[in-house]
């Protein structure tokens, strides 16, 4: 019988819900094997002259109202989420209608009663920005700050109260869009799904509004604070399509690539969007955080090439940021290790030298050495390099250090007199330095040949 009292239920609130008019005209269908109870008199809803001249046939009035006040009493939890879904439905299709705002803030009564509290406080959001100044409000304010109160974190309390302050003048649309904006912003994690809905049903309503383009950045950054990367990306990758012109495409394309490589994955692709965004916004932030993921996750696909040849344009373009510095010797290391170009690398490591005049450009000039000693077999080419270092670096501590090697390197080579010259310049240049002793030992060893 439970089952079909509901049945019979939905039966009149659909009539109640289609306005006076068809209560009177639809009859209620009788389920087979049932035998109804006789139905009660319908009493028509009045309507004044002035509703009906609106079109105000459709508003919620009358005995309809007091029906939906009647039915809000029930205590069956299974009633109230019926009764819900016809406000629902009710209010989606006559948003503008008289009596909307007291069925909006009934809808948020029930849900407090039915302990859905996250989307209470959306409904009454709902309710502050689409009828600022509605009779409803002091006792909606009421009711939004008890569940702030009880529901809410003492961290999320104020971001959620600050909320409910009455909406900025504007239109209908403009009102919904700003809270929807602001709540996602503040309380997204908080109402996550109540506000999914709200953002379908203002899309459904409002297709062509002039914002459309940074709310729906706004709903992609929802999913994403949610780590719901899938429905982040989608968010995303319609708001790029639709929205060629707007704004908001750099930033949405950069979330886009972050998704894609952080969180589902999809390096290769993640690659396409930030080359797309350095090509397309040259100059712009946003270019720049592509640049400073690109080269690594091109490395992480193994295309070392792009690595190389980004590395190389943020040294161009970017040349007094710190950054300009770590590229020169990423850039020098891919060439050395993956792409097996040692002479290259050392031309990179070469520029680093010529730019920083410090102990980056010595430690450069170190690591093109040991290139060409070990990667080139070029003791020539490892000479002529601790010759650049003495040179312009006298004072590093490293010179010294790098003439008594170039000694080493041509008396390995057994061209004494050379190793001679460098081990005299060590003692005449360096006398105190320690490496000055290590010279005078080494011209002992020669002249013992």
């Amino acid at each position: 019988m439970k089952e079909l009292a509901k049945f019979a239920f939905v039966v009149i609130f659909a009539a109640a819900g289609a306005g006076p008019a068809a209560a009177q005209e639809q009859a209620a269908p009788v389920m087979p094997g049932f035998q109804p109870d006789p139905a009660p008199i319908q009493v028509a809803a009045p309507v004044s002259p002035v509703a009906k001249a609106q079109g105000a046939a459709k508003s919620i009035a009358g005995s309809d109202w007091d029906f939906l006040l009647s039915a809000s009493a029930d205590t069956d939890e299974d009633v109230l989420e019926m009764l819900l879904e016809g406000l629902e439905d009710w209010v989606a299709g006559n948003p503008q209608e008289e009596g909307a705002a007291s069925v909006q803030f009934l809808k948020a009564r029930l849900r407090s009663r039915l302990d859905d509290h996250k989307t209470a406080l959306t409904d009454l959001l709902r309710l502050f920005y689409e009828y600022p100044g509605s009779a409803d409000e002091a006792a909606a304010q009421k009711l939004f700050r008890e569940t702030v109160e009880k529901e809410a974190d003492k961290k999320l309390k104020p971001a959620l109260l600050a909320l409910a302050v009455p909406a900025a003048p504007g239109n209908t649309a403009a009102r919904l869009a700003s809270m929807l904006e602001r709540a996602s912003a503040e309380a997204g994690e908080f109402l996550y799904a109540p506000l999914l809905k709200e953002y379908r049903d203002f899309f459904r309503r409002f297709p062509d509004h002039a914002g459309g383009d940074v709310l729906r950045m706004a709903l992609a950054d929802l999913h994403l604070k949610n780590k719901e990367y899938l429905a982040a990306r989608v968010a995303y990758d319609r708001l790029i399509a639709v929205y060629p012109g707007s704004a908001v495409q750099p930033r949405a394309k950069l979330s886009l690539a972050g998704v894609l490589a952080d969180n589902l994955k999809e390096y290769d692709r993640a690659i396409a969007v930030y080359l797309d965004i350095v090509d397309s916004y040259p100059g712009i932030s946003e270019a720049w955080s592509a640049y400073l993921r690109l080269p690594q996750l091109a490395e992480k696909r193994d295309k070392f090439q792009l690595a190389v040849e980004t590395y190389e344009r943020i040294i161009l373009l970017y040349p007094e940021k710190p950054e300009a510095f770590t590229s020169y010797q990423a850039a020098a290391r891919v060439l050395r290790e993956d792409l097996k170009k040692p002479a290259d690398a050392i031309a990179a490591l070469g520029r680093l030298a010529d730019k920083y005049k410090d102990a980056r450009g010595v430690d450069a000039l170190l690591l093109a050495a040991e290139i060409y000693r070990k990667d080139l077999k070029d003791p020539a080419g490892e000479v002529k390099t601790y010759d650049r270092l003495a040179a312009e670096h006298p004072a590093d501590p490293q010179a010294p250090r790098a003439l008594l090697t170039a000694g080493e390197v041509w008396e390995k080579a057994k061209d004494y007199d050379k190793a001679r010259v460098y081990y005299e310049t060590v003692k005449e240049k360096y006398p105190e330095d320690m490496h000055a002793k290590k010279a005078q030992k080494r011209l002992d060893g020669l002249l013992a040949r």
